[in-house]
């Protein structure tokens, strides 16, 4: 299970999704709990996402 703190370390620069799991939980085979937390995340204001370049990054 990915915690919040664990992303908000990860987002060190502005990442994808992807890369983003694959830093934070490389055996999972689907990003959906991850892009549930962010989602998460993004409403309490933690993290934004950028919908021109696809990168999430901290708020």
């Amino acid at each position: 299970m990915t915690k919040e703190e664990d992303v908000l370390a990860a987002l060190d620069k502005p990442r994808a999704i992807y890369s983003l799991q694959k830093l934070l939980d490389p055996s999972s085979k689907s990003a959906d709990p991850l892009q549930d937390l962010l989602m998460r995340m993004r409403a309490a204001g933690k993290v934004k996402f950028d919908i021109k370049t696809g990168l999430w990054s901290k708020a």
